[in-house]
């Protein structure tokens, strides 16, 4: 509780309403992270700096650039949003 007060008084002095403004400002900025998190990646194929396809999965764009017969490995792929990095700890081998 402590650290919630002295977290308050810093923010917003001693003014009436200063928690319920922390608690709203904290609320806000978890709703438009769970909005960001929650809309769907939608994945583009850039070639020469111009838009090839678009997809809404890997797959989907894969097949779009077979469709118009551009080979995957010579376009550029990106992102609308952030993919999250997979990162691996500890030994890795294979099962004898």
């Amino acid at each position: 509780m402590r650290i919630l007060r002295r977290t308050v008084k810093e923010r917003y002095g001693g003014r009436k309403g200063a928690l319920s403004g922390l608690v709203r400002e904290a609320l806000e900025q978890r709703f438009s992270s769970l909005d960001a998190a929650m809309s769907p990646a939608r994945f583009k194929a850039l070639e020469g700096g111009r838009e090839i396809a678009e997809g809404g999965s890997l797959d989907e764009l894969a097949s779009k650039l077979r469709e118009r017969g551009v080979d995957p490995r010579t376009v550029r792929v990106v992102s609308t949003s952030p993919v999250r990095q997979v990162i691996r700890a500890g030994l890795r081998g294979k099962r004898a």
